[in-house]
């Protein structure tokens, strides 16, 4: 899928450069996955909480130069497996849909600091780390918001802090397939894009020395 990217720039001191994609193959992978993202959500439907969105939005944020475009990917996937599944509370909807657009906004700091240049192990390895690192921030907050936001719409759960606390406790179980699926997928799509970067550089040497 990114075979065909520009290969980074070399780094300056500590500032790595974003990852400069031709606008066609942007499409390409905009459409990728899209399908993709709906594809696994439903394979994976009975799994609870185990889906790919997430880490569809953290890796459209590092990818795409455009933020509408990285935000739109959870969305589409979201709506395009929603209208397969089935809708439920839409006040709930909303925080679910707001939580898994929530990864893009670490964009910035992704494609500041992400270095997958071949040769660099040890930027490899910092940059494998700091992936992994905002993968299981999204996997809490989305815990926490999400679960605050059933508390507070559900009848079954008393209106002060033991409610709250038994809301959060019999999700726990819920909590691992969130972390697991979002560290799982974070990988795949995380290490291909390095992997198809360190291919690109390979057969293409002397564009790499000139970029």
């Amino acid at each position: 899928m990114s075979q065909s990217q520009q290969p980074l720039s070399p780094t300056l001191g500590n500032q790595v450069t974003s990852p400069r994609t031709a606008p066609w193959i942007e499409g390409l992978v905009f459409c990728g996955l899209i399908f993709a993202g709906v594809g696994a959500r439903l394979l994976c439907r009975d799994l609870p909480n185990f889906a790919p969105v997430a880490a569809l939005a953290l890796f459209a944020g590092y990818f795409f130069a455009s933020r509408i475009l990285a935000i739109m990917v959870p969305v589409l996937v979201m709506l395009g497996s929603d209208w397969i599944l089935g809708s439920y509370n839409p006040g709930l909807m909303i925080v679910v849909y707001g939580m898994l657009t929530l990864p893009v906004i670490l964009r910035g700091l992704l494609r500041r600091h992400l270095d997958f240049t071949p040769g660099r192990p040890r930027a490899i390895a910092c940059s494998s780390l700091g992936i992994i690192g905002c993968s299981m921030m999204a996997s809490i907050a989305f815990f926490l918001v999400t679960n605050l936001a059933v508390w507070y719409q559900a009848s079954w759960y008393t209106a002060d802090a033991v409610g709250l606390l038994q809301c959060y406790l019999q999700a726990l179980p819920f909590f691992r397939y969130t972390l697991s699926g979002d560290l799982l997928f974070t990988v795949v799509l995380f290490g291909g894009y390095a992997l198809a970067t360190a291919r690109s550089v390979s057969l293409n040497p002397v564009s790499a020395e000139r970029a």
